[in-house]
């Protein structure tokens, strides 16, 4: 679907681009893709929803058609949730939707607890919430992997062909087993450097400024409603998305059985049906 709007918002430290697809019949949803830094190119199927609303994409600061920086004061969570802020106050969305997608995630929930006006309800998918948690899940799905490569994993340097074939397998069994052109544009606009700063060498070990984020003991804070996804394979496990289900409030799952990190693509249909049931 072609953008039918698209621009560049100013944020603190450059400006971000932004597109809009669909028709204003209901509530909009704004897409929060993931990373740190993987831009927003991979998040296309969710543009089938344009039939009901506008659906607003956006490149975060620093990856995809955004402006890039070495400034590292701007790679926090804080920054991040003030450019989310930038954006609706930018395109004067009175009531809004939010649907943060693995590490976009992190930024819908940090920007739910500042209890902006407008938010109506969260689509968290294969959501990345708590580093601590995600380590514990990490811990247990590295062990499914041959010995060699756990040690891989865990002992050797990113560079080196042992952490790549290691790493290479982990990606095929819980984060993406399949390939797209979008997914192609994704890794073009990638900016490995905020994923390094930030995160880390891999999915499997965080070593950045995340190391420490937690918000799990306030998500009880937030009162609207809020959908967790997530594929039976996915590195954002079931077992973590029924565990956040229970801190909400007002929360309900789905898990996609068929499917990794990317539901989205791989039971588009099913997923969907899933989020337009939830959304008003």
């Amino acid at each position: 679907m072609v953008k039918k709007n698209e621009g560049y918002i100013n944020v603190p430290g450059g400006k971000i681009w932004y597109g809009i697809v669909g028709e204003n019949k209901k509530i909009p949803l704004i897409v929060i893709h993931g990373g740190p830094g993987y831009p927003h190119d991979y998040l296309e199927p969710l543009e089938d929803l344009a039939d009901e609303r506008e659906v607003i994409f956006y490149d975060q600061l620093g990856c995809g058609k955004s402006d890039r920086s070495n400034d590292l004061s701007l790679w926090t969570v804080e920054r991040f949730v003030l450019e989310l802020k930038t954006i609706v106050e930018t395109l004067g969305l009175k009531e809004y939707h939010l649907l943060g997608q693995s590490w976009g995630s992190a930024l819908a929930v940090s920007f739910a607890l500042e209890k902006p006006d407008g938010l109506k309800s969260i689509v968290l998918s294969d959501p990345y919430i708590s580093t601590p948690k995600w380590e514990e899940d990490m811990e247990r799905l590295v062990k499914l992997l041959p010995e060699d490569m756990q040690k891989a994993i865990q002992e050797t340097a990113e560079n080196s062909e042992e952490f790549k074939k290691a790493s290479g397998e982990f990606y095929k069994r819980f984060v993406r087993n399949m390939n797209s052109e979008a997914f192609d544009r994704s890794r073009n606009g990638f900016n490995r450097e905020i994923y390094k700063y930030m995160w880390g060498p891999t999915e499997c070990r965080v070593e950045g400024t995340l190391r420490n984020f937690d918000p799990s003991s306030r998500l009880n804070e937030i009162s609207i409603p809020v959908l967790l996804v997530c594929g039976r394979n996915d590195e954002a496990t079931p077992e973590a998305v029924q565990y956040f289900k229970d801190l909400f409030p007002d929360a309900s799952v789905k898990i996609f059985e068929k499917s990794e990190h990317n539901p989205f693509w791989t039971e588009r249909e099913e997923y969907m049906e899933t989020v337009r049931n939830f959304l008003v």
